[in-house]
């Protein structure tokens, strides 16, 4: 496969993406312009360039054409033309889109479902260590002030011995109980409101 560079729509027409639309609006007219002299000429590569630069166009001129493309180009590897940045990745694509038999829509679609997924995955994985680590330092928390507490003498620290071992059990026993009710409970329902947020 050809190592070539592919480019964004933005890199096509010359623009950045904070690029107003009046500005991409005058630069492709500009553009056009030019490329409509050369294939008068005679030059073939001209209808090439205009179609590219056509399509770059009425993509980034139409917001919600535009704010979709924004989107995707969120990913590294994958540009909604359906062209990629790394040529390995880009073998990777066409493998991908062969093996599958499926249109670019289809396996952007197929990205972004993955790339929402992996985003609740890691929401929620993210959420569960912290509620860990919060139990962890209670617990920390709590055998320091005990030990703390027992006094030296032989009786004392057998009765303390007792509470300790009772207190850390129970308290075990919330935590897992509570470690339940927050990651089956709670997080699916927050989960729920991520959900909705997107659609």
């Amino acid at each position: 496969m050809a190592r070539t560079k592919r480019e964004t729509f933005y890199e096509i027409l010359g623009v950045t993406k904070g690029s107003t639309s009046e500005t991409i609006e005058a630069i492709y007219l500009k553009e056009l312009e030019f490329w409509e002299h050369l294939q008068e000429a005679g030059i073939a590569e001209a209808k090439d360039k205009i179609l590219e630069l056509t399509r770059a166009y009425l993509t980034l001129s139409e917001p919600k054409k535009r704010k979709e493309y924004d989107s995707q180009l969120d990913f590294e590897f994958v540009l909604l033309d359906g062209k990629t940045k790394d040529p390995e990745m880009e073998e990777a694509y066409d493998h991908y889109r062969l093996s599958h038999q499926k249109t670019y829509q289809e396996i952007i679609s197929d990205f972004t479902r993955f790339r929402e997924e992996m985003g609740d995955t890691l929401w929620i994985l993210k959420k569960t260590t912290i509620y860990m680590v919060l139990n962890l330092l209670l617990y920390s928390a709590l055998v320091l002030i005990h030990s703390l507490w027992i006094e030296n003498t032989e009786n004392e620290k057998v009765w303390g011995q007792n509470a300790s071992d009772w207190g850390s059990g129970i308290f075990l026993g919330i935590s897992a109980l509570g470690y339940l009710f927050f990651r089956f409970w709670f997080l699916n329902k927050e989960l729920e409101k991520r959900k909705e947020k997107r659609s």
